[in-house]
């Protein structure tokens, strides 16, 4: 079996306090869960003469111009699934690149700010919490309980449990959800953490970081195996 291109979608980091030295990342940890499954790896860039981009969790209201869509395509249309990763800090072309796929379905996964941007960008909401205490815990490897809502989900299917531990580095969380996408899991506080389009071959957001896991609990690992074989056979 060929190994299947996966493209994560860069996300801007900005230092203010160094002569506002900005960045393109990719998350190694998500580089890393790809890998370990048998992806190979290509950054998605935006491509603008544009240097300053939003510096916060939130939609990012400039559109894109029609170059940068085409130039962007170029990169997308090379993968054989996306990856949208967390941070914070969220974009333009992250959104555009979610409706891309759901329309084209094309394999996606969106963790964290990427779970926020596939409901932003399919016309939903995600907004701040007001218990950063529980859902902001960096420090802690698992935080709280997720419980699975709905037992036809892929999601579902791939930790084959319907409650478990999982870790929480967050600040928003999905308020409004589109009708393209059904709430698979919650947080055992109530929150959203797990949403799916089912009528996709892998279309799904996750608010924790399974990504951090995946060599402790093969349940986490397993959706990156699942969604790395789904994108080698397009």
């Amino acid at each position: 079996m060929n190994k299947p291109l996966i493209g994560i979608v860069a996300k801007n980091i900005t230092i203010k306090e160094f002569y506002n030295w900005s960045w393109q990342r990719v998350g190694n940890d998500v580089r890393y869960a790809v890998n370990k499954n048998g992806g190979l790896v290509m950054g998605i860039l935006p491509q603008t003469l544009r240097k300053n981009f939003n510096l916060e969790d939130e939609h990012d209201d400039i559109k894109l111009t029609k170059s940068e869509i085409n130039d962007l395509l170029v990169l997308v249309k090379k993968c054989d699934g996306i990856i949208l990763q967390g941070g914070i800090s969220s974009h333009n072309y992250e959104e555009f690149i979610v409706k891309y796929c759901y329309d084209n379905d094309i394999p996606l996964l969106g963790i964290c700010a990427g779970y926020n941007n596939i409901i932003r960008a399919l016309g939903g909401k995600s907004e701040k919490i007001t218990n950063v205490d529980v859902h902001d815990r960096p420090d802690l490897q698992y935080a709280h309980k997720c419980v699975v809502t709905d037992k036809n989900s892929m999601f579902y299917k791939l930790v084959n449990c319907e409650r478990f531990d999982v870790n929480s580095i967050h600040t928003y969380v999905g308020t409004k959800i589109p009708k393209e996408l059904t709430v698979v899991a919650l947080s055992d506080d109530g929150q959203i953490e797990v949403v799916e389009a089912k009528n996709k071959k892998f279309f799904i957001g996750i608010k924790y970081h399974p990504e951090i896991l995946v060599d402790v609990d093969q349940k986490q690992n397993r959706i990156f195996k699942k969604f790395i074989n789904i994108c080698a056979t397009k």
